[in-house]
């Protein structure tokens, strides 16, 4: 995803030689609408774009045949509109400056899309020098499986837990956690594969 931008700015560039180069047929409906309207259309439009590009990556994570194809097509369809809307006129700046923001504001929207709905799982390790078990016990109520494990730290014995969620359960394991123990260190990191035990 990461790429996308680089892509689209590459797009744009070219689309700005084209149109010195060779003149640019007019779309009829986009020349007649107000000055102020199309360029809020080219923002729209890209914005959308680049979201639904988020779907569709996480489509093909997921295997979803129809999915990726929906979030494929829709997505060319959006980008075309908005180069034809910026290939409509290429001398209002305010219209470079809408597709350059809907590539900027799509592009956040993509993260909390994928923070929303991104699948996966990842392992939490909770490190508390004194609340470890009330930390163990308030996880294991509120419905996550949670570990614990004598540990000795630099200044003298800790609890580790280890807890694996949904990714999207993350923050609110973090939340829970520093609740009880705002002394505590929390660390996560993406788990590919765990087979067997209790899971969430």
């Amino acid at each position: 995803m990461a790429a996308v931008p680089f892509q689209t700015l590459a797009v744009l560039a070219a689309a700005l030689a084209l149109g010195r180069i060779v003149e640019i047929p007019q779309i009829p409906w986009m020349s007649s609408l107000p000055a102020w309207l199309l360029p809020a259309l080219i923002l729209l439009t890209l914005t959308l774009n680049n979201a639904i590009d988020t779907l569709r990556v996480l489509a093909l994570a997921r295997g979803s045949r129809l999915g990726a194809w929906l979030a494929g097509f829709s997505q060319s369809t959006l980008f075309i509109t908005a180069i034809a809307g910026l290939l409509t006129n290429l001398e209002n700046p305010w219209n470079l400056a809408a597709f350059a923001g809907g590539v900027a504001f799509g592009s956040v929207l993509g993260i909390v899309i994928e923070a929303r709905l991104a699948p996966g799982h990842r392992l939490v390790r909770i490190v508390s020098s004194r609340s470890g078990t009330a930390i163990t016990e308030a996880l294991r109520r509120d419905g996550w499986g949670a570990t614990e494990l004598p540990a000795r730290g630099q200044e003298g014995m800790v609890t580790l837990i280890w807890c694996h969620v949904a990714r999207r359960d993350a923050g609110a394991i973090t939340e829970r956690v520093l609740a009880l123990d705002p002394q505590a260190f929390i660390s996560a990191q993406p788990v590919r594969l765990f087979l067997g035990g209790w899971r969430a």
